[in-house]
């Protein structure tokens, strides 16, 4: 994470949303406590995952009619951190989309986790999603080992740990038990 500057030196959201217009296409852009961040680009492993969580999400909605939305992380507003705008892997939101940049809606949020996410790291995102009003899941995805976390705020943002391909992830919030082996399908992991 990095060192906090004084308020008057933080990028707003509105400041960083202008500087990335103005980056080349291809950066996946982050502002964090008033300082943009870029990512560096995932590995295909990683991008298949996402891709494996975000169709598993689009079919169980479309097979249950539900009406929250599935799709691949966009700028997400924190409310405890109004000069931060993390993109989470994917999330389901329970609004439609708005064609918009940023979004204060995250029912489910998903982060899968790279050698960049520090412990540091994972622990700032886990308090700022909790901080999100709606958010009922927050989900970390190991890239080493078949293994998924959920903190819920049904039980103080506790985690659960599922292990192994046959065991499933359990959303109570979109009513879903996603198995670990579709999540991992098509990389070494399965």
């Amino acid at each position: 994470m990095p060192t906090q500057l004084a308020k008057g030196d933080q990028m707003t959201i509105e400041e960083f949303l202008a500087f990335r217009e103005s980056r080349p296409d291809g950066g996946r852009w982050e502002l964090i406590e008033g300082v943009a961040f870029t990512s560096p680009s995932p590995t295909d492993w990683h991008q298949i995952v996402v891709t494996n969580i975000v169709t598993w999400l689009v079919n169980h909605k479309v097979a249950s009619k539900a009406n929250w939305y599935p799709l691949i992380g966009v700028g997400t507003v924190i409310p405890v951190s109004p000069n931060s705008l993390p993109q989470p892997d994917a999330l389901v939101k329970e609004t439609p989309g708005k064609g918009s940049h940023v979004t204060h809606d995250a029912l489910v949020l998903f982060e899968v986790l790279s050698k960049s996410n520090t412990k540091a790291d994972q622990a700032w995102r886990k308090r700022m999603y909790t901080s999100i009003v709606n958010c009922q899941h927050y989900v970390t995805v190991s890239m080493q080992s078949a293994e998924v976390t959920r903190f819920d705020r049904a039980d103080g943002w506790a985690g659960a740990v599922s292990i192994g391909l046959t065991a499933q992830l359990v959303l109570p919030a979109v009513n879903a038990k996603m198995p670990l082996g579709d999540i991992y399908r098509w990389t070494p992991i399965e």
